[in-house]
C-alpha cells in the first residue's frame, strides 16, 4: 500500500469516526439541540472563509476599533460638549490615522478561524440548554453536523498522519495508538501557542483579563440550572 493510498484510508476512517461519534451524540441530544449546533457551524463556515463573510468581520471588527478609537481620542467629548466643528475633527482623525489596525492583514486569516471556532464551541454550549426531544432525528442531524465539521476540518490536516496500517500486532497497534495520541497533543499544543501568540499581539496586556472572562462566561454557560423541587400538595380532605 503506497503513501497515497494510506492517507486516503486514514482520512476515511477519521471522516467515519467523526460521523459515529456526533450521530450518537445527535441521538442523545435530541433534534433541537443538533439544528442549533448545525445553525452556528454553517455560521461559522461562512465566517471563516475570506471570499463570504471573513473579510467583512475584519473589516467591521478594524471599523468599529478605529469608531472607539475616535471617541476615546475626544470624540466623545466633541459630542457631549457640542464642539463638534471642522478643526476638532481633523485633529482627532489625524491622531487616530497613526494608529495601528486592530487585525492587520498579516492577522486576519487566524482571526477568521478564531471566529469560526467560536462559533462551533458557542452553538455547541448553546445547544445544551434544550431538552432532548427526537432522539431518532437528532441522530440524522447529529450525522449531518458530523459531516460539515469533517467538509470543514479534515482538509487542514497534514496528507500523512503520524500512524500506519502495515503494523497489526498488538505492540505495533499500541505504537500506533502512543504516536497518534502524541500527534493529537502536539498539533493541540501548538494551535494553543498560535491562539496565545494572536490575543498577546492583538490586546497585549488585556488578554489575560480577557481570558479569564472567556472562562468565566463558558463555565456559566456550562451549568445546568438547578431543577426546582416540587412543593408536595398537602391537601388533607375528609
Amino acid at each position: 500500500m503506497n503513501g497515497s493510498s494510506i492517507a486516503e484510508l486514514q482520512s476515511n476512517i477519521l471522516f467515519w469516526i467523526i460521523i459515529a461519534l456526533f450521530a450518537w451524540q445527535g441521538y442523545q441530544r435530541g433534534l433541537i439541540a443538533e439544528l442549533v449546533k448545525m445553525g452556528f457551524i454553517v455560521i461559522g463556515f461562512l465566517v471563516g472563509q475570506p471570499a463570504i463573510l471573513g473579510k467583512t468581520l475584519v473589516q467591521a471588527l478594524n471599523g468599529f476599533w478605529f469608531a472607539f478609537q475616535f471617541l476615546i481620542h475626544g470624540g466623545l467629548q466633541a459630542i457631549a460638549t457640542g464642539n463638534f466643528n471642522a478643526d476638532t475633527l481633523n485633529k482627532i482623525f489625524e491622531e487616530i490615522s497613526k494608529l495601528p489596525l486592530l487585525i492587520p492583514k498579516d492577522n486576519a486569516e487566524m482571526t477568521m478561524f478564531l471566529a469560526m471556532i467560536f462559533l462551533i464551541g458557542l452553538g455547541y454550549l448553546i445547544s445544551k440548554l434544550f431538552k432532548p426531544k427526537w432522539p431518532g432525528l437528532g441522530l440524522v442531524a447529529g450525522a449531518a453536523n458530523g459531516f460539515l465539521l469533517s467538509y470543514i476540518f479534515l482538509p487542514l490536516l497534514p496528507d500523512e498522519l503520524p500512524f500506519q496500517f502495515q503494523d497489526l500486532s498488538p505492540g505495533g497497534i499500541i505504537k500506533q495508538i502512543t504516536a497518534f495520541l502524541g500527534y493529537l497533543i502536539q498539533l493541540f499544543m501548538n494551535f494553543i501557542k498560535g491562539v496565545f501568540d494572536f490575543m498577546f499581539q492583538v490586546f497585549g496586556e488585556w488578554t489575560i483579563p480577557i481570558l479569564i472572562l472567556a472562562v468565566v462566561v463558558v463555565v456559566l454557560i456550562s451549568l445546568k440550572p438547578a431543577q426546582k423541587k416540587s412543593s408536595s400538595g398537602g391537601g388533607g380532605g375528609s
